[in-house]
């Protein structure tokens, strides 16, 4: 972080992270799930920016992580090298399933990269009721899944505070997504910047001409 951040909202942010998800090749039914988890990472000072902007989040194939054993509660996940931030929703979905039916589940997730993003999941947990302990160390990370804390506050408190204070980013960091992040807008033609659907007249020059055509 240099000396003198840039303070942006939490919709921009927003924003900008899931003009990138589709740029990276994110299936966009996953899209929203994967942005607040990039997104919660950087409210918590995890880094969910800087993993945009890495090597690390350029898509690889997509693949959903994979059961590969499964005992009760107890279930041994396999990532097939997808980032943190990608596997995580189907993580917490897993989590919470198996602590309803169980009382408690535990996970191992193989061949994850930037595992220690999954430290976003004890905070994502909590509007569902649950509660989460990521173990990230020598070996394979391990969630813990039981049920949240009674004192626990539902709504996560970082995103509370980035709603009222904004997010500190680098400017530098920022700026270069924001751009990147453009490539993801329609180009800008007469047309889009109707935003109210084609022109129908032929001899509009403006017209959209291949709709016109397809609907004489």
């Amino acid at each position: 972080m240099t000396a003198n951040p840039l303070t942006v909202s939490l919709r921009e942010t927003r924003v900008m992270t899931e003009r990138l998800l589709l740029l990276l090749g994110v299936p966009k039914g996953a899209v929203p799930a994967v942005r607040e988890v990039i997104v919660d990472a950087e409210a918590l000072g995890l880094g969910g920016l800087a993993f945009l902007d890495s090597a690390q989040a350029a898509a690889t194939s997509w693949r959903v992580p994979a059961l590969t054993a499964a005992s009760g509660g107890r279930v041994t996940v396999e990532a097939h090298g997808m980032p943190a931030p990608y596997a995580a929703p189907a993580l917490l979905d897993l989590g919470v399933a198996l602590q309803r039916e169980h009382g408690r589940a535990e996970i191992e997730v193989g061949g994850v990269r930037s595992a220690h993003l999954l430290l976003v999941l004890p905070h994502a947990a909590l509007p569902y009721g649950a509660g989460v302990e990521v173990t990230c160390g020598d070996g394979a990370p391990r969630l813990t899944v039981g049920e949240r804390a009674p004192a626990a506050d539902p709504v996560p408190r970082h995103l509370a505070r980035a709603v009222r204070q904004g997010l500190d980013v680098d400017p530098a960091l920022w700026w270069r997504l924001h751009h990147r992040s453009n490539d993801a807008l329609t180009e800008d033609t007469p047309v889009s910047r109707r935003h109210a659907g084609a022109t129908l007249d032929p001899d509009d020059q403006n017209a959209d001409v291949d709709y016109v055509g397809a609907n004489p």
